[in-house]
Protein backbone atom coordinates (compact mmCIF):
# COMPACT_ATOMS: atom_id res chain seq x y z
CA UNK A 1 0.00 0.00 0.00
CA UNK A 2 2.60 2.33 0.77
CA UNK A 3 4.11 1.67 -3.01
CA UNK A 4 0.63 2.45 -4.04
CA UNK A 5 0.37 5.61 -2.58
CA UNK A 6 3.99 6.96 -3.65
CA UNK A 7 3.14 5.82 -7.00
CA UNK A 8 -0.23 8.06 -7.08
CA UNK A 9 2.04 10.73 -5.00
CA UNK A 10 4.52 11.08 -7.79
CA UNK A 11 1.78 10.48 -10.63
CA UNK A 12 -0.21 13.96 -8.86
CA UNK A 13 3.49 15.98 -8.78
CA UNK A 14 3.93 15.28 -12.72
CA UNK A 15 0.80 16.34 -13.24
CA UNK A 16 0.42 19.59 -11.42
CA UNK A 17 4.22 20.78 -12.60
CA UNK A 18 3.17 20.49 -15.94
CA UNK A 19 0.86 23.62 -15.71
CA UNK A 20 -1.64 25.11 -16.99
CA UNK A 21 -2.69 28.77 -18.07
CA UNK A 22 -6.24 26.92 -17.46
CA UNK A 23 -5.65 25.37 -14.71
CA UNK A 24 -8.23 25.71 -11.98
CA UNK A 25 -7.84 24.92 -7.60
CA UNK A 26 -10.50 24.65 -5.34
CA UNK A 27 -11.03 24.35 -1.54
CA UNK A 28 -13.84 22.55 0.13
CA UNK A 29 -15.27 21.78 3.65
CA UNK A 30 -18.05 20.21 4.92
CA UNK A 31 -19.78 19.51 8.38
CA UNK A 32 -22.61 16.13 8.89
CA UNK A 33 -24.67 14.32 10.76
CA UNK A 34 -23.37 11.59 10.37
CA UNK A 35 -20.69 10.57 7.55
CA UNK A 36 -22.41 7.95 5.60
CA UNK A 37 -20.10 6.10 3.03
CA UNK A 38 -21.54 3.80 0.51
CA UNK A 39 -24.71 3.56 2.73
CA UNK A 40 -22.79 2.88 6.18
CA UNK A 41 -22.04 5.02 8.48
CA UNK A 42 -17.79 5.90 9.25
CA UNK A 43 -18.29 7.81 11.86
CA UNK A 44 -20.22 5.78 14.31
CA UNK A 45 -23.88 7.92 13.96
CA UNK A 46 -21.89 10.64 15.37
CA UNK A 47 -20.71 13.87 13.73
CA UNK A 48 -18.18 14.38 11.11
CA UNK A 49 -15.97 17.41 9.42
CA UNK A 50 -14.33 17.62 6.36
CA UNK A 51 -11.84 19.68 4.01
CA UNK A 52 -10.47 19.19 0.98
CA UNK A 53 -8.78 20.93 -1.33
CA UNK A 54 -8.70 20.21 -5.80
CA UNK A 55 -6.91 20.90 -9.10
CA UNK A 56 -7.91 20.54 -12.63
CA UNK A 57 -7.11 21.83 -15.92
CA UNK A 58 -9.01 22.44 -19.10
CA UNK A 59 -7.82 19.02 -20.38
CA UNK A 60 -9.87 17.17 -18.28
CA UNK A 61 -7.27 16.05 -15.79
CA UNK A 62 -7.41 16.05 -11.81
CA UNK A 63 -6.16 15.41 -8.44
CA UNK A 64 -7.08 16.23 -5.16
CA UNK A 65 -6.89 15.14 -1.03
CA UNK A 66 -9.49 15.16 0.85
CA UNK A 67 -9.44 14.26 5.09
CA UNK A 68 -12.51 13.75 7.29
CA UNK A 69 -13.07 13.02 10.87
CA UNK A 70 -13.64 9.47 12.55
CA UNK A 71 -14.15 8.64 15.68
CA UNK A 72 -10.22 8.30 17.68
CA UNK A 73 -9.13 9.08 13.97
CA UNK A 74 -9.26 10.23 10.58
CA UNK A 75 -9.63 9.17 7.25
CA UNK A 76 -7.65 10.86 4.04
CA UNK A 77 -8.77 10.32 0.10
CA UNK A 78 -6.06 11.03 -2.62
CA UNK A 79 -7.40 10.78 -5.93
CA UNK A 80 -6.27 11.76 -9.47
CA UNK A 81 -8.19 11.30 -12.99
CA UNK A 82 -9.69 12.50 -16.04
CA UNK A 83 -13.20 13.55 -17.10
CA UNK A 84 -14.30 13.96 -20.53
CA UNK A 85 -17.21 13.29 -23.05
CA UNK A 86 -17.79 11.32 -26.52
CA UNK A 87 -20.93 12.76 -27.51
CA UNK A 88 -23.74 12.69 -25.64
CA UNK A 89 -22.20 10.25 -22.70
CA UNK A 90 -19.98 11.75 -20.39
CA UNK A 91 -17.48 9.82 -18.19
CA UNK A 92 -14.77 10.05 -15.24
CA UNK A 93 -11.99 7.17 -14.73
CA UNK A 94 -9.29 7.67 -11.81
CA UNK A 95 -7.82 5.98 -8.69
CA UNK A 96 -8.61 6.55 -5.47
CA UNK A 97 -6.66 5.39 -2.08
CA UNK A 98 -8.13 5.25 1.29
CA UNK A 99 -5.82 5.72 4.51
CA UNK A 100 -7.10 6.00 7.56
CA UNK A 101 -4.86 6.57 10.93
CA UNK A 102 -6.46 4.37 13.50
CA UNK A 103 -6.86 1.46 11.17
CA UNK A 104 -4.06 1.20 8.81
CA UNK A 105 -4.95 -2.62 8.46
CA UNK A 106 -7.76 -1.44 6.31
CA UNK A 107 -6.49 0.90 4.12
CA UNK A 108 -6.97 0.34 0.00
CA UNK A 109 -7.17 1.88 -3.50
CA UNK A 110 -9.25 1.23 -6.31
CA UNK A 111 -9.54 2.00 -9.67
CA UNK A 112 -12.82 3.61 -10.56
CA UNK A 113 -15.38 4.61 -13.87
CA UNK A 114 -18.34 6.62 -13.59
CA UNK A 115 -20.22 7.38 -17.44
CA UNK A 116 -23.13 9.56 -17.31
CA UNK A 117 -26.06 10.54 -20.04
CA UNK A 118 -28.44 13.87 -19.36
CA UNK A 119 -29.44 12.94 -15.09
CA UNK A 120 -28.30 9.08 -14.82
CA UNK A 121 -25.06 8.14 -13.79
CA UNK A 122 -23.59 4.80 -13.37
CA UNK A 123 -20.56 3.97 -11.90
CA UNK A 124 -18.03 1.24 -10.90
CA UNK A 125 -14.97 0.63 -8.21
CA UNK A 126 -12.66 -2.37 -7.87
CA UNK A 127 -10.10 -2.64 -5.12
CA UNK A 128 -6.71 -3.03 -6.83
CA UNK A 129 -4.53 -2.89 -3.41
CA UNK A 130 -5.32 -3.90 0.35
CA UNK A 131 -3.19 -2.84 3.25
CA UNK A 132 -2.18 -6.54 3.92
CA UNK A 133 -3.68 -9.02 1.43
CA UNK A 134 -6.98 -8.82 3.90
CA UNK A 135 -4.95 -10.49 6.86
CA UNK A 136 -6.49 -8.55 9.26
CA UNK A 137 -8.76 -5.99 7.70
CA UNK A 138 -12.14 -5.53 5.32
CA UNK A 139 -10.92 -4.95 1.94
CA UNK A 140 -9.35 -7.10 -0.65
CA UNK A 141 -8.51 -6.89 -4.11
CA UNK A 142 -11.13 -7.69 -6.44
CA UNK A 143 -13.87 -6.04 -4.15
CA UNK A 144 -16.55 -4.81 -6.65
CA UNK A 145 -18.56 -1.65 -6.31
CA UNK A 146 -21.83 -0.98 -8.55
CA UNK A 147 -23.56 2.04 -8.11
CA UNK A 148 -25.89 4.72 -9.90
CA UNK A 149 -27.81 7.57 -9.17
CA UNK A 150 -30.91 9.92 -11.16
CA UNK A 151 -30.87 13.67 -10.42
CA UNK A 152 -34.04 15.24 -10.78
CA UNK A 153 -35.74 18.68 -9.83
CA UNK A 154 -38.71 18.56 -6.62
CA UNK A 155 -39.85 21.41 -6.41
CA UNK A 156 -37.11 24.38 -5.19
CA UNK A 157 -34.54 21.15 -4.57
CA UNK A 158 -32.16 19.46 -6.49
CA UNK A 159 -32.97 16.00 -5.87
CA UNK A 160 -30.70 12.89 -6.45
CA UNK A 161 -32.03 8.90 -6.15
CA UNK A 162 -29.02 6.59 -5.76
CA UNK A 163 -28.23 3.21 -4.72
CA UNK A 164 -25.24 1.05 -4.67
CA UNK A 165 -24.21 -3.05 -4.29
CA UNK A 166 -20.75 -3.75 -2.43
CA UNK A 167 -19.60 -7.21 -3.23
CA UNK A 168 -16.55 -8.09 -1.01
CA UNK A 169 -13.96 -10.72 -2.53
CA UNK A 170 -13.10 -12.19 1.20
CA UNK A 171 -16.85 -13.34 2.47
CA UNK A 172 -17.75 -14.64 5.77
CA UNK A 173 -14.60 -12.68 7.00
CA UNK A 174 -13.59 -14.05 10.98
CA UNK A 175 -17.02 -15.87 10.78
CA UNK A 176 -19.02 -12.59 10.32
CA UNK A 177 -21.20 -13.94 7.51
CA UNK A 178 -21.81 -12.90 4.15
CA UNK A 179 -20.44 -9.26 3.61
CA UNK A 180 -22.23 -8.61 0.65
CA UNK A 181 -24.83 -5.00 1.05
CA UNK A 182 -27.00 -2.87 -1.07
CA UNK A 183 -27.79 0.12 -0.02
CA UNK A 184 -30.57 3.04 -1.48
CA UNK A 185 -30.58 7.07 -0.80
CA UNK A 186 -32.92 10.16 -1.60
CA UNK A 187 -31.14 13.42 -0.89
CA UNK A 188 -32.66 17.35 -1.44
CA UNK A 189 -30.10 20.28 -1.79
CA UNK A 190 -30.92 24.06 -1.69
CA UNK A 191 -28.04 25.95 -1.66
CA UNK A 192 -25.17 24.72 1.00
CA UNK A 193 -27.81 22.37 2.68
CA UNK A 194 -28.24 18.44 2.04
CA UNK A 195 -30.85 16.40 3.32
CA UNK A 196 -30.80 12.84 3.27
CA UNK A 197 -32.55 9.61 3.50
CA UNK A 198 -30.10 6.43 3.93
CA UNK A 199 -30.87 2.95 3.86
CA UNK A 200 -28.73 -0.86 3.38
CA UNK A 201 -29.89 -4.18 4.45
CA UNK A 202 -27.01 -5.07 6.52
CA UNK A 203 -28.69 -7.27 9.63
CA UNK A 204 -27.75 -6.25 13.05
CA UNK A 205 -26.95 -3.56 15.31
CA UNK A 206 -29.18 -0.94 13.91
CA UNK A 207 -27.40 -1.18 10.71
CA UNK A 208 -30.34 -1.18 8.53
CA UNK A 209 -31.94 1.45 10.10
CA UNK A 210 -33.10 4.61 7.87
CA UNK A 211 -30.92 7.52 8.51
CA UNK A 212 -31.74 10.94 8.18
CA UNK A 213 -28.29 12.98 7.25
CA UNK A 214 -27.82 16.58 7.18
CA UNK A 215 -24.31 17.63 5.31
CA UNK A 216 -23.49 21.52 5.05
CA UNK A 217 -20.75 22.05 2.26
CA UNK A 218 -19.27 24.54 0.45
CA UNK A 219 -16.41 25.44 -2.18
CA UNK A 220 -14.35 28.48 -3.13
CA UNK A 221 -11.79 28.82 -5.95
CA UNK A 222 -8.31 29.78 -4.93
Amino acid sequence: MLKKSMALTAAMAAILSSGSALADASVNAAATTNYVWRGVTQSTDTASVSGGIDWSNASGLYVGVWSGSLVGGTETDVYAGFTSDVGSLGYDVGVLTYQYSQTPDINFTELYLNVSLSDLTVGIASTVSAADGNKTGMFDKGDMYVSASYGFKAGVFDASAYGGSYMFENDNLFGNGDLDYNHYGLSFTSGEVTVALEKNDIDGANNSNVRVVATWSKAWDL
